[in-house]
């Protein structure tokens, strides 16, 4: 699964690499971005675009009488999946990162490593997103796209994002028949992964400072 990500990409960057005209000129610098907070997404309507969104979708769950919020789909349904289709059809996003954490458990202590390409290079997940209520205002939300984890990151944990590189992203962004990703998809990128532990400072989802990717 995924978690926690970072994204250390400034705005003039991601502009220039995807051809983006957008009022927003504020970075988005952070160490440790976590489910329901504000992450930047790049997405089409028309043109590529990019927005703030909220990392979560949530839903009442008739079967526990309770509010969820779900931060991933898989990539094995999330073209079947109701609360998932409908995005996956016309709302595909991606989302800059520098790396994101994982957590293993290792001697019964559960354990944070930081998943990256050295030294933190730009890279980008799918996700999909949509609009929190039906009238269609500005504010969106969005989930990370997950898959079954590559042999060189299993042994953390069985899960992992679907990373792209920016060809990658541009492909999955203009891919509205929804044929780019396939379950058993994987990023020519994902060789370049590289990962290390770090400290249980980065646990506590208001730390957000480099100390959160320092090796232990």
């Amino acid at each position: 699964m995924c978690g926690r990500f970072t994204n250390l990409t400034k705005v003039n960057f991601l502009k220039k690499k995807f051809d983006i005209t957008s009022p927003i000129t504020k970075d988005l610098i952070s160490y440790n971005i976590s489910p329901s907070q504000l992450s930047f997404i790049i997405f089409k309507k028309k043109k590529i675009n990019l927005d703030f969104a909220k990392w979560g979708y949530s839903f009442f769950d008739n079967n526990t009488n309770q509010q969820k919020n779900v931060i991933n789909s898989r990539i094995e349904t999330v073209k079947d999946k109701l609360i998932f289709k409908e995005s996956y059809l016309q709302r595909k996003c991606i989302l800059p990162i520098n790396g994101y954490y994982e957590w293993s458990l290792i001697q019964n202590k559960k354990i944070p490593f930081f998943i990256n390409i050295p030294p933190s290079e730009p890279m980008y997940l799918a996700g999909i997103w949509k609009y929190v209520n039906i009238n269609e205002n500005n504010d969106k939300v969005f989930t990370i796209i997950t898959k079954k984890a590559n042999n060189k990151l299993i042994d953390i944990h069985h899960r992992m994002p679907v990373v792209l590189s920016i060809e990658e992203s541009i492909n999955y962004l203009h891919d509205d028949n929804s044929l780019f990703l396939e379950s058993n998809f994987s990023s020519f990128i994902e060789p370049e992964l590289d990962f290390y532990s770090v400290s249980n400072f980065v646990n506590n989802p208001l730390n957000n400072s480099k100390v959160c990717i320092r090796k232990a």
